[in-house]
């Protein structure tokens, strides 16, 4: 629905008026085009960029802080084992108590040492990735070859 005043006087900056007959001609339009979409992407790589930052300090801070909270547990898992020595000290000489905790602590380490030697062991293959970029290859390659 066009206002009688606006189809003789177009709002400035505006490219048209409104009614039958455009204000520029085909090549100018197309310019225009051409470059409002260039600004668009520039304004969209823009966009991406700043999310990518904001989401690079999120992860960054977040990591910062789980190596805090490895930290302060393994000063906990200190302490416990400190505890622990103590409550052997209680039934037995010191030195025995303090040992008893080594030998069981080593006992730990060289299991999730062997377990970890049998894990690293395992083949890495990217077979199955490799197969399917062939057949999306292949697929692009059958649809789009009278294209």
């Amino acid at each position: 629905m066009t206002h009688p005043d606006t189809a003789e006087h177009p709002t400035p900056g505006s490219r048209f008026t409104f009614g039958a007959q455009p204000t520029v001609g085909a090549a100018a339009a197309i310019k225009a085009v051409a470059q409002d979409t260039s600004e668009l992407v520039r304004a969209e790589i823009e966009l991406a960029k700043a999310e990518l930052a904001d989401g690079v300090k999120a992860n960054g801070l977040g990591a910062g802080m789980m190596v805090g909270a490895a930290v302060m547990m393994w000063l906990a898992v200190q302490g416990l084992l400190l505890a622990i020595g103590f409550a052997l000290a209680l039934v037995m000489p010191g030195w025995a108590a303090a040992l008893i905790v080594t030998v069981v602590l080593i006992i730990i380490g060289v299991v999730l040492a062997r377990l970890g030697m049998n894990k690293l062991g395992t083949p890495v293959s990217v077979d199955q990735a490799k197969a399917n970029v062939q057949e999306d290859v292949a697929w692009f390659k059958t649809h789009l070859r009278g294209r």
